[in-house]
């Protein structure tokens, strides 16, 4: 309510400007972009001032309001968009100054997709295919309004036409672009939104008033968003069966709200489409206030009516959701055709040929390709390489070697199987693990031990149930290459070897059962390579950054989801015997163990996976 009623504050660690600080600040003027878009600014400001988020004072009137501080402005084109004016507070000091007062907890945008795309996956399919739909704030942070008595601290020089006699001084009456405080102050309102609605969904009682919008969205027809999808012929088929695992996140027809900073989306079935939707937009009146009758022409209402009419706010089981095509009738995910193309684009800006590249546009690259990850399985691990070929040379040039080339080859390699392979939603979302298992590796060998659970579809004779275990030992050419007090000057160290280990402990299970669209752990005891594993990527260019990309590649074919966790090496006893006891056989390992094998009924015994020799050959 403080910041509802109050606005909010802006609070700095050092003391006010001096003049001779704030006459500097104006001589150095706007960033240079502004030159371009002058009249673009010009036009965007007149619009600003009617809407009463900013005013304009001449330099002479605006040093003597108390507190001044001035910033340069900078102006950044969009796609498909009008550009976007900004404001340069990094450069004068203000955000580094500024005193963090708003709930940076309220930023929880970042898994806005996983949690909506959880929430799809865990709807009850008796009630029918899950219907999407955006909703988008209009004027974004400028909803949120700044205490008065701050406002003179983030004012901003506007750009002077040529022949001007006095320059200008802008000052925002709402949060502003560029301030470092805009994003939480903003996101603890739209999340608040996003809680009073839920919380409203959730009351079976609640029955949310009418609302005009509703009738306009329910008239509007949804964008048609249709994805191309084709057969795929890269990896294996789609499960035809629904996971055992899943369990329905409620015994009701899904209704559900969430924020991704001004964009809400909502994921309901029938019969609760306008339910939901109504309920959305009475909360962000309660909270973003509507407009009356006392309001002039020029104020917009919160909810976008231009985004609206294009259909945003309609329902439909296929949605252009946070940049990606959302299908919730086949329960896929696809980058929609423009960012395919920039993929594209991306990776043949860089040919095969190309041995040296600007750190800058490597950023832009990491960048870009990191976006397009999130839901393309197996991606993740094939980072490592890529992100070490900043640390390679000190200038200002990245060096491609062959391993960054191999790794943007994977890359190619996946944007060509996306026209034939769209993302299951089911293999990015982790649920109850089919399998557990844990493995080791010593300088003799590598061994593990996974429990498949009865959910699991075993192949050939192999049984649910029932331990699988597996032992290799590394050939005479890898012991003597070993790191050890013996052998200093080796090069391949036990964590390298855990990390082969562990690819091979995905292997015994891909080949045991069918692991497609299911969740598995694997346990080491290696702390390196639990964090290599869970981060798919090293900080070194050695053996991991190799196998890792291994890993990526093993997923993405096996259409798992593989999770990682860390077992202390006193529990992890069956692993670490099958890693080193190669003088016992089988029976005799098992007589010494049996105390740690599961004892129920249906868990007694084992069942022995050997690795084939063309597997170890693959990996080392």
């Amino acid at each position: 309510m403080n910041l509802k009623h109050r606005g909010a504050p802006v609070k700095f660690t050092t003391p006010p400007w001096t003049t001779e600080q704030i006459d500097k600040a104006i001589r150095r003027g706007p960033h240079k972009s502004c030159n371009e878009y002058i009249d673009f600014l010009d036009e965007e400001f007149i619009d600003m001032i009617r809407k009463g988020q900013w005013v304009i004072l001449p330099a002479s009137v605006a040093k003597k309001l108390v507190g001044l501080r001035v910033s340069p402005p900078g102006v950044v084109p969009q796609r498909d968009r009008r550009p976007r004016w900004i404001c340069d507070y990094t450069w004068s000091g203000v955000n580094l100054e500024t005193i963090r007062l708003a709930p940076k907890e309220a930023m929880q945008f970042g898994t806005c997709l996983d949690r909506v795309l959880r929430e799809i996956l865990l709807a009850d399919p008796k009630y029918g295919p899950v219907y999407l739909n955006k909703t988008d704030l209009s004027d974004g942070f400028y909803r949120e309004d700044l205490n008065p008595g701050d406002i003179p601290k983030l004012g901003v020089i506007y750009p002077s036409r040529p022949g001007q006699e006095e320059p200008l001084i802008a000052f925002p009456l709402v949060l502003p672009m560029g301030w470092a405080e805009s994003p939480p102050y903003f996101c603890a309102a739209t999340e608040t939104v996003a809680d009073l609605a839920n919380s409203r969904l959730q009351d079976a009682s609640h029955v949310p008033d009418d609302h005009h919008l509703d009738d306009l969205a329910h008239a509007t027809p949804a964008k048609n968003t249709a994805p191309t999808t084709y057969a795929s012929t890269s990896a294996v088929a789609v499960p035809t069966e629904r996971d055992p695992c899943l369990q329905h996140s409620s015994t009701k027809p899904l209704q559900y709200v969430d924020i991704f900073v001004d964009d809400f989306v909502s994921a309901a079935q029938k019969p609760f489409l306008r339910r939901v939707r109504r309920t959305l937009l009475r909360a962000i009146d309660d909270v973003f206030r509507p407009n009356d009758h006392l309001d002039n022409e020029h104020r917009r209402d919160p909810v976008s009516i231009k985004k609206l009419l294009k259909g945003d706010c309609s329902w439909s089981t296929v949605k252009l959701i946070l940049g990606w095509i959302v299908d919730t009738a086949n329960m896929t995910i696809q980058l929609p055709p423009h960012r395919v193309e920039r993929l594209w684009e991306i990776l043949n800006s860089i040919p095969r040929r190309q041995k040296r590249t600007s750190v800058k546009k490597w950023h832009k690259v990491l960048g870009e390709l990191r976006s397009m990850a999130i839901a393309l399985p197996g991606s993740r691990s094939m980072f490592g390489r890529l992100q070490n070929a900043l640390c390679l040379d000190g200038t200002s040039r990245i060096a491609l070697n062959k391993g960054v080339h191999q790794a943007l080859d994977d890359f190619r390699w996946i944007a060509k199987d996306l026209t034939e392979r769209p993302t299951r939603i089911q293999e990015i979302v982790p649920l109850l693990p089919g399998a557990e298992g844990d493995h080791d590796a010593s300088g003799a060998g590598a061994g593990g031990v996974w429990f498949p659970s009865n959910t699991l579809v075993p192949r050939g004779a192999w049984k649910p149930n029932v331990p699988v275990v597996w032992r290799i030992e590394w050939p005479d050419w890898v012991r003597a290459r070993l790191v050890s007090a013996d052998n200093p000057t080796g090069d391949i160290t036990n964590s390298d070897l855990e990390c082969a280990g562990g690819l091979i402990q995905l292997e015994a299970l891909a080949q045991t059962f069918d692991i497609r669209e299911r969740t598995v752990v694997s346990k080491g005891d290696n702390l390196n390579t639990t964090f290599w594993e869970r981060k798919g990527s090293t900080t070194t260019d050695s053996v991991p950054a190799y196998l890792l990309r291994l890993f990526g590649l093993h997923q993405r074919f096996h259409r798992y989801v593989p999770r990682f966790d860390y077992i202390p090496g006193k529990s992890n006893l069956l692993a670490d015997a099958f890693s080193r006891d190669f003088h016992l056989s089988w029976p005799e390992l098992h007589s010494h163990l049996a105390h740690l094998f599961p004892q129920n009924g249906g868990c007694q015994g084992y069942q022995v996976w050997t690795p084939p020799p063309q597997l170890l050959s693959g990996i080392l």
